[in-house]
């Protein structure tokens, strides 16, 4: 899987003849694990130990052993770990695409357009269904034995995955709002790409907004409603995530860290280093 710098996902098999992966992680240190990105394809993340956070949309996420999270289509998410000693956890990445038939019938048409169209979304966090953890285990089992017929399993998983999200985790959210929400994405996009690749800049409201074409106050709330942060929160957040990895490289010292992600003043740094992660950034380059 590759992240490019302005946010997008490629996994370069995705597209392959099977586009189901299956990915198993491990870390063993606290902080970002996956900087802000999205993707077409949906996501289910199993989380097997430890806690993390994952950041979706405008939500903030705890989750921990057992608990399941679905990413929708072009839905906004990191992740931060939380655990000093490990945390496991699989991702599974699917193409809907790879349902689709040529000849077209009535599943096709009522159920998987609609998830490809993004008609039809699901709920992020899932909690306590055991019947859906153990069809997402038995998909992980299997991707990973890859035994005779291994494909024809999987892809009989994931129809039972879909009908158990269907039944039970459907997210009410009308068409109309749901393509609202779409074409905020579409419009704040080239923004987001760009604060993806120019964080370390000197960035300003006024500057972002224009790019935008809208007024602060308009692309504020707009903004929020998309990522969960006001802009200069977002782009904060993302320098101290990248000052977290300098930090534990240990090649610079603190004034130099804060100069490197954006930062002109180093005790601003560490003060507000201290309100986002509830440590300072000495106590992360001592560890």
């Amino acid at each position: 899987m590759i992240i490019t710098n302005n946010g997008h996902m490629i996994d370069q098999d995705i597209q392959s003849d099977f586009p189901v992966k299956i990915r198993r992680a491990q870390y063993h240190e606290q902080g970002p694990i996956l900087k802000s990105h999205w993707h077409e394809e949906f996501m289910i993340f199993y989380i097997k130990q430890g806690q993390a956070i994952i950041y979706c949309n405008s939500k903030s996420i705890p989750v921990g052993a057992g608990d399941l999270i679905v990413i929708n289509s072009n839905d906004i998410h990191y992740m931060e770990n939380l655990c000093s000693e490990l945390i496991e956890y699989y991702y599974i990445i699917i193409n809907f695409a790879f349902l689709l038939s040529k000849q077209e019938d009535l599943c096709q048409t009522k159920y998987i357009n609609p998830l490809i169209q993004q008609r039809i979304r699901f709920e992020n966090q899932i909690k306590n269904d055991n019947e859906l953890l153990h069809q997402v285990e038995e998909l992980i089992d299997e991707y990973q034995q890859q035994n005779q017929g291994y494909e024809l399993l999987i892809k009989a998983d994931l129809y039972h995955i879909i009908v158990l999200l269907m039944r039970r985790h459907i997210m009410p959210i009308a068409e109309e709002e749901n393509k609202r929400q779409y074409n905020i994405l579409h419009q704040l996009r080239p923004v987001l790409e760009y604060i993806d690749q120019h964080y370390t800049q000197k960035l300003t409201l006024a500057e972002i907004s224009t790019m935008a074409n809208m007024s602060r106050h308009h692309f504020c709330r707009l903004f929020k409603s998309i990522t969960g942060k006001p802009p200069i929160d977002y782009i904060n957040h993302l320098r101290i995530n990248a000052a977290i990895e300098l930090l534990k490289e240990g090649h610079l010292n603190i004034s130099e860290i804060a100069m490197t992600v954006g930062f002109n003043d180093s005790n601003y740094f560490s003060r507000l280093f201290k309100k986002y992660k509830n440590c300072s950034p000495t106590s992360i380059q001592k560890k």
